[in-house]
C-alpha cells in the first residue's frame, strides 16, 4: 500500500467535500482510504510500504476529459486564420477545409503513424492532470478506417504510460469525400457498421446531428442501430443550429448531449429529465463566438459534463485545468461546480461511477497540484499538476 500524506486540501468530490489537513492510502489500483490525517486505520498502516509527502498541496481525483477527436492527420491552421478574420464554419468547409479536410489528410496517413502521433497527444493530457479521456473516430469515414481507429484507441487505453481512454464510435461525423456519396445512404451503412465497433472496443455510437450534417432521424437510425449493437448513444447536438439534437438526445436517454451551443431552456429541462448529461466545451463555444445555456441546465438539475473539444480545426486544447478556468471565466460556474464537472460530472458521462471521486474504493487516479487551494484553478488559467498518479502508480512528477 500507498500514503499518500500532509495533504493541505483534499477535494474529494463526495458530500465530505474538501477535508483538510488529510490524507489517502491506496492499495494497488484503488483507494483504500482517505480522511483526516491520524484518523488513518492501524490495520491499514502496517500494510504502507511507501509514502509520497504532498507538501500541504491540493489534491483532487483525476480530471476527466469529456469529448475529445485525437486521431487525425494533418493540420488546418488556414482555416483558423479565416475564421479569425470573420469566416463562417459553412464558409470554412466551402472553401476545402473543415471535416471533409482532415478526412484526406487521415485516409493518407498509415494507421502506425496515426497511432504515434495520437500517443503523442494523449501524453499531453496526462501530464496535465487529466486521466480519463473520451476519445472519438470520425476522420475516416469508411467502414475500416473507423474500425481500425477504435481498434488504435482500445489498445492506447492499454497503456500504462498514457490516460485512460472510453472509445467512441463517431463514424456518422460528416458526408464522406467520396464520389456520390449521399448522407441518408451514408447513414443506413453506419448503423450497419455499429457491431463490428462494437466488436472493436467502442462503448459509445455518436452523431453530429446539425445544420449541414445529420438531420434528426438520419441521427435517431445510427443512434438506434448503436444502441442495438450495446453502443450507449452520445450526441453532438444544436451546435450551429437548433435542430432538435437535445431532444433526440433526452428522446433516446443518450448519455450526453454535447456543446448545446444553440439549445434553450426547454432542451434543457428535457435533457434533466431524461438524465442525459451536459457535455460542455468553453473553448469551442468561444471559437464560435456562442454560449450554451449553462444557467438554464444549472437550475433544470442536468449534469454538466466539461471538454476540451480537441481537435484539428477549431480547439487545440489538451489541459483540462484551462478548460476548468475557462468554464469559471465564461459559463460563470463556480470553480467548486467547474471542478465538479470535470471530474464527477465527466464520470457520469462517461458511465463509470469508478472514478472522478477521492473515496474508498474507487480508481487511485489523483493530481497533486501546484496550489494549495482549488481558487487556483480560476487563476491559474492552465493550472500545473506536481505530481500524477494514475491506478496508483506515479505517472508524471514535475
Amino acid at each position: 500500500m500507498n500514503r499518500l500524506r500532509n495533504i493541505g486540501r483534499l477535494f474529494t468530490g463526495t458530500q465530505a467535500g474538501v477535508i483538510e489537513d488529510a490524507a489517502v492510502i491506496c492499495d494497488g489500483e484503488e483507494i483504500a482510504w482517505c480522511g483526516k490525517h491520524r484518523d488513518e486505520p492501524r490495520a491499514l498502516m502496517e500494510s504502507v510500504t511507501g509514502e509520497h509527502d504532498c507538501g500541504g498541496g491540493l489534491v483532487t481525483a483525476g480530471l476527466i476529459d469529456a469529448h475529445t477527436h485525437p486521431v487525425y492527420a494533418g493540420d488546418r491552421m488556414a482555416e483558423v486564420a479565416m475564421r479569425s478574420a470573420g469566416a463562417t464554419y459553412e464558409e470554412v468547409g466551402k472553401a476545402g477545409g473543415g471535416i471533409r479536410a482532415t478526412v484526406t489528410a487521415t485516409r493518407g496517413e498509415p494507421m502506425s503513424a496515426l497511432e504515434v502521433s495520437t500517443a503523442r497527444r494523449l501524453r499531453s493530457w496526462l501530464e496535465g492532470g487529466t486521466t480519463t479521456v473520451e476519445a472519438k473516430t470520425g476522420y475516416h469515414l469508411r467502414r475500416e478506417g473507423e474500425l481500425e481507429a477504435t481498434r488504435l484507441l482500445v489498445r492506447l487505453g492499454g497503456r500504462k504510460d498514457l490516460p485512460r481512454i472510453e472509445a467512441t464510435f463517431l463514424a456518422a461525423h460528416a458526408l464522406p469525400p467520396d464520389r456520390g456519396a449521399r448522407m441518408g445512404a451514408y447513414a443506413t451503412q453506419v448503423g450497419a457498421w455499429c457491431e463490428d465497433a462494437y466488436r472493436a472496443g467502442a462503448r459509445f455510437c455518436d452523431v453530429f446531428c446539425d445544420r449541414g450534417y445529420f438531420s434528426v432521424p438520419q441521427s435517431r437510425s445510427v443512434l438506434k442501430a448503436g444502441l442495438k449493437a450495446k453502443l450507449a448513444p452520445r450526441i453532438h447536438a444544436d451546435e450551429l443550429d437548433r435542430t432538435g439534437g437535445a431532444l433526440l438526445a433526452a428522446e433516446l436517454h443518450a448519455v450526453s448531449a454535447d456543446h448545446l451551443l444553440r439549445a434553450n431552456r426547454g432542451d434543457a429541462i428535457a435533457l434533466a429529465r431524461a438524465g442525459v448529461a451536459a457535455t460542455l466545451a468553453p473553448g469551442t463555444a468561444l471559437s464560435i463566438g456562442r454560449l450554451p445555456p449553462v444557467q438554464d441546465l444549472v437550475e433544470a438539475g442536468a449534469v454538466i459534463a466539461l471538454g476540451t473539444d480537441h481537435n484539428p480545426g477549431t480547439s487545440g486544447l489538451t489541459s483540462m485545468s484551462l478548460v476548468i478556468a475557462l468554464a469559471v471565466a465564461v459559463f460563470k460556474l463556480s470553480v467548486e461546480r467547474a471542478l465538479l464537472a470535470a471530474t464527477v460530472g465527466g464520470a457520469a458521462s462517461l458511465l463509470r461511477s469508478d472514478r472522478g471521486l477521492v473515496a474508498p474504493r474507487k480508481l487511485a487516479d489523483l493530481v497533486l497540484w501546484e496550489a494549495e487551494h482549488e481558487g487556483a484553478f480560476a487563476w491559474a488559467y492552465g493550472l500545473k499538476p506536481r505530481v500524477v498518479w494514475l491506478r496508483g502508480a506515479q505517472v508524471f512528477a514535475r
